[in-house]
């Protein structure tokens, strides 16, 4: 197994890190849009290395957290 491109690795750090964030925050708020958006978040960097997709996706998802909130 060979390490992604620096770019994707800083992309799936930072997704998952707003992964986490976004479960425990659907969970205190009992909101389970929220709570499937945070797991999408931790586990979709790690099907895919083109780093392109992992900031594309990522952000897509960041965004779909933040219009469930509301």
């Amino acid at each position: 197994m060979e390490l992604p491109e620096p770019f994707a690795l800083v992309g799936m750090v930072i997704f998952s890190t707003f992964g986490v964030w976004a479960i425990k925050e659907g969970r205190r708020e009992a909101n389970i849009k929220q709570l499937l958006l945070g797991i999408a978040l931790l586990v979709y960097s790690y099907m895919t290395s083109d780093p392109w997709i992992v900031w594309g996706v990522g952000i897509a998802l960041m965004v779909a957290v933040f219009k469930v909130r509301d």
